[in-house]
């Protein structure tokens, strides 16, 4: 598996280093030969936060987990036990994602979780009219939701704004 590093306001140790990797590559008993993982460590602002980041990409699947605690080696762990449910899931979907998966060796967590397929239960059908950005986070704000969707004014392209954890938005454009 290729791994990708990344270090921003943070500076690995050797040691975690080795270690990312040595953990990172039992996932390739799972994935093929073309996975690659992107591993993001920071630190989160000026308190002792770290934060770690691993997204993990295959031909037919891609998963994610982000961590964020005052200890980076604990981190990893619940990040990879996270990233290990979230194979399983798929694995329990789509056989065809995963090379080899046996629910009775799994690495990072104790018990396979429950895989109850989603459904639909509630379906919104609405006329996107054309706003600026401004426009669509008053939208947002007015309903109390997450997210909403609208039609820029200027692109006529489909974007997303989002409330972000931190307090601030977040813009998805579309060509």
């Amino acid at each position: 598996m290729k791994i990708e590093l990344i270090q921003k306001n943070y500076v690995a140790k050797e040691k975690l280093t080795d270690l990312l990797d040595k953990k990172l590559s039992k996932f390739e008993k799972y994935l093929g030969d073309g996975a690659s993982a992107k591993v993001v460590l920071s630190k989160a602002g000026t308190q002792e936060r770290y934060k770690l980041e691993v997204t993990v990409k295959d031909k037919n699947m891609f998963v994610r987990s982000e961590v964020e605690s005052d200890n980076m080696y604990a981190n990893l762990d619940t990040c990879l036990a996270k990233l290990e449910r979230q194979i399983a899931r798929v694995a329990g979907k789509n056989k065809s994602c995963i090379k080899a998966f046996d629910p009775a060796a799994l690495l990072f967590f104790d018990e396979l979780p429950e895989i109850v397929p989603a459904k639909i239960v509630k379906e919104k059908e609405f006329t996107l009219d054309p706003l600026t950005e401004d426009q669509a986070i008053d939208q947002l704000e007015l309903l109390g939701n997450d997210f909403y969707i609208y039609k820029d004014a200027v692109t006529k392209n489909v974007n997303v704004i989002y409330k972000r954890g931190d307090g601030n938005y977040g813009l998805i454009k579309t060509n």
